[in-house]
């Protein structure tokens, strides 16, 4: 039976979309490194607004570190929502809701450790709630401490956009429906499907842990969001037409236009109403032959939806 577990801390249906973004990474702190700075940067006002770390530490350490969310104190406590003790390790889940002190712009959330003995911070990173007209998300966001001995495995119903944040110990290995993960760095995973996904440690050492620390599942509802792109083409001389057919405004729209890969023009768009024309001109400076990819963002409240216009110029 595996050890610990996973949960869900926030399910339901949300008026709007719900965003994520993290960092997955071994973070050592202690020595040296005392602290370590994350930035959420918010385009709007979230509704809801959580911050997710997961822990690991030899298991006779007992953190002592401070938080901060823009220079106000969080807590000075170490205080697990979800902790597992493997023999050798200690691996915590800890989950903040920073709703009422977040704002527009850059956040800066900051753990500053006073420990001598050295801890990781494998993964950080917050969950956005934003109203949004005519969107609907179905959700699921889990987060804990699930370790898998060798055979063992875990299930998860995936409704739509599912995340996963997995890792193992150094000689470990897990079998994620199709991905295989070894190593001992903490990965990201991110489907797009209806069904089951499954988990299973599949290590040759019998003492190989591996671990999932997160599974979040969005279902959306989305109004109708389409950009359609035109060109002409003069010489060196390229004129992008993009053209919102979208049933709502939209908050952004973002194009890039790429040259065999590099970016040679990028441009910001902000309130596009349905029906809205955008037509510019982009000069190639010499550029004569290559693949030219038209690339467009559209944005609302975090969602984002792309649309690409590949040609060749011979």
């Amino acid at each position: 039976m595996p050890l610990g577990n996973i949960v869900s801390f926030d399910t339901g249906t949300f008026d709007g979309t719900v965003t994520y973004d993290f960092l997955v990474k071994s973070i050592k702190l202690g020595g040296h490194e005392k602290s370590f700075n994350y930035v959420i940067d918010l385009e709007y006002k979230p509704e809801k607004l959580y911050v997710v770390l997961n822990i690991k530490r030899r298991r006779d350490v007992e953190p002592k570190w401070r938080l901060w969310l823009n220079e106000f104190s969080l807590t000075k406590e170490f205080r697990p929502n979800i902790e597992i003790d493997t023999g050798t390790l200690k691996l915590s889940s800890i989950i903040y809701d920073i709703t009422p002190l977040a704002k527009i712009g850059k956040n800066e959330f900051s753990v500053s450790y006073k420990g001598l003995q050295e801890i990781s911070l494998e993964s950080i990173g917050y969950i956005a709630f934003y109203k949004a007209e005519q969107f609907i998300t179905n959700y699921n966001l889990m987060s804990g401490v699930l370790a898998l001995r060798p055979l063992e495995h875990a299930t998860f119903q995936c409704n739509g956009e599912c995340y996963l944040i997995v890792n193992n110990d150094k000689e470990g290995k897990l079998i994620v429906d199709n991905y295989e993960i070894s190593g001992d760095e903490p990965e990201e995973i991110k489907f797009n499907k209806t069904g089951e996904i499954e988990v299973k440690s599949v290590s040759q050492n019998s003492k190989s842990l591996g671990y999932v620390y997160a599974f979040y599942s969005l279902k959306y509802k989305v109004p109708k969001i389409d950009v359609d792109i035109d060109y002409s083409l003069e010489g060196d001389s390229l004129t992008v037409k993009a053209v919102s057919n979208s049933e709502i405004n939209l908050d952004k729209v973002i194009i890039n236009v790429l040259l065999n890969g590099i970016s040679i023009n990028y441009r910001v768009f902000e309130n596009i109403k349905p029906n809205s024309v955008i037509e510019y001109p982009v000069k190639l400076n010499g550029f004569k032959k290559g693949i030219l990819n038209i690339r467009v963002v559209s944005i609302k409240a975090g969602y984002r939806k792309i649309f690409d216009k590949t040609l060749q110029i011979k």
